[in-house]
């Protein structure tokens, strides 16, 4: 394995701690721990949407508080608050404390958000950065598809699933520690121009609307199957959503081929695809072709996001990562906000559907050719 392939694949795994084991297994063990931690549905999603507050906080520090820090020692501070957090969740005996120890993870995740970008600006050959973002992402699917397989292995017992998830953390930390290459500095752009904050109009409404459309997946999905006739393979659909999020790697790929405006407006369709198939019928297939869409594309759209950010941005890199990554989370916490209240009033069913309406607004917000040129 050559020296860029390796940090791929360090990436990879590090993605998958701080966003697959740490941040996504919230949703995954919701229906167990909610019951013992006296959780009701407006509680989990207040928490959650909480956790995307903080991970907003997150990624802004790495651009205030932290923006003279290696993005390696970036990556390794975020790691060991990933560790910090889910201890307290083992701890737990009520949602309280548990509710602290998921915003300190989507604290982390933030923190995990761009460092890498900035590694494989400075480590990986010019030409290839896209592909390599784009796999970076698939950690997010590797994650999902760990959690599941030691989820299904203790059965629901959630504190178990926790500790064993800080123990494989710990070993990619470790990894990490060793990999992770410094980069120079003074190559690094943090300078932002807030005047040209609106040429991503369209893109910043195309987020939101994306963070929205997606969150009440994330959130409930799996209280949703936990629901149905298929209860008992709950953490395996989660293993599904994680393989799909695998495909999403081939992002980089379909963007060469067929450009930027096409693949965003199949990233629209397919989410509000994903969102319908989920509760159409209880059909186990169904259900499960339903997660490997949804994880493909969420990953797959991470990347679309990317390329356009980068492209409306070109002399502030950092704006358009903020941009990007902010209003994605804004989305998602003023989705998984109303989204606990929509569910007492219209069940699973209305939930999903008014969610995959709003994933299909998004094509109206996408980019154009021509102006893509023109910037």
């Amino acid at each position: 394995m050559n020296k860029e392939n390796q940090l791929v694949f360090t990436g990879i795994i590090f993605i998958a701690m701080a966003y697959g084991i740490s941040r996504f297994s919230y949703g995954l063990l919701l229906p167990y721990f909610n019951g013992p931690l006296q959780m009701t549905n407006q509680i989990s999603g207040l928490i959650s949407a909480v956790s995307y507050l903080t991970y907003i906080l997150g990624l802004l520090s790495v651009f205030t508080v932290f923006k003279n820090v290696q993005p390696r020692d970036d990556l390794l501070i975020s790691a060991l608050l990933s560790l910090f957090g889910l201890s307290l969740l083992v701890l737990s005996t009520h949602y309280m404390l548990f509710g602290t120890g998921v915003c300190i993870l989507g604290f982390s995740a933030g923190m995990a958000t761009s460092p890498f970008g900035y590694i494989i600006k400075e480590e990986v050959t010019y030409g290839y950065q896209d592909r390599s973002n784009a796999w970076l992402n698939t950690g997010i699917g590797l994650g999902l598809v760990i959690i599941g397989l030691v989820v299904f292995f203790f059965k629901g017992h959630w504190r178990y699933s926790y500790f064993t998830f800080i123990v494989l953390s710990v070993l990619i930390t470790l990894v990490n520690y060793k990999k992770l290459p410094f980069v120079n500095m003074g190559h690094l752009n943090y300078k932002m121009d807030l005047r040209y904050i609106f040429y991503g109009r369209k893109l910043i409404l195309s987020t939101v609307l994306l963070g929205i459309g997606t969150s009440a997946y994330w959130t409930y999905f799996q209280s949703y199957i936990y629901e149905t006739d298929f209860k008992q393979w709950t953490s395996l659909f989660w293993v599904t959503l994680g393989l799909g999020g695998l495909l999403g790697g081939f992002a980089g790929r379909a963007f060469e081929l067929f450009g930027l405006t096409r693949i965003h407006i199949f990233t629209g369709l397919s989410l509000a695809a994903a969102n319908v198939m989920l509760i159409l019928t209880q059909n186990s297939m169904l259900m499960a072709a339903s997660t490997v869409l949804f994880g493909m594309i969420y990953v797959f759209s991470m990347g679309v996001y990317a390329f356009w950010s980068s492209r409306l941005y070109v002399e502030f890199p950092s704006m358009g990562i903020i941009i990007t990554f902010v209003t994605l989370a804004a989305g998602q916490f003023l989705g998984t906000f109303f989204s606990g209240f929509i569910l007492e009033v219209t069940g699973f069913r209305g939930l999903f559907i008014v969610y995959s309406i709003l994933s299909l607004v998004t094509i109206l917000f996408r980019p154009f050719a021509e102006e893509l040129e023109e910037l």
